[in-house]
């Protein structure tokens, strides 16, 4: 049991720097898209932003859809 409330507690972390990092721009220092044209983050910011992005995905129970397809 304890283990389970460690990791809830990581992922509590993990989701509110995601929020933090998700309010943010998506511009690096100067000012400047922080993504290049292939989609790969050209910041630290923006590789973490997407790393826990990831991770919560990954994460994330499926979504119900109460018998109807999507």
């Amino acid at each position: 049991m304890r283990r389970r409330s460690r990791s809830f507690g990581r992922r509590r972390r993990s989701l509110a720097e995601f929020e933090r990092l998700d309010a943010m721009a998506p511009l690096d220092e100067e000012g400047l898209p922080a993504w290049s044209f292939a989609g790969e983050p050209l910041t630290a910011r923006e590789r973490r932003w997407l790393e826990l992005y990831r991770k919560l995905e990954i994460g994330k129970p499926p979504a119900q859809t109460h018998g109807r397809r999507r």
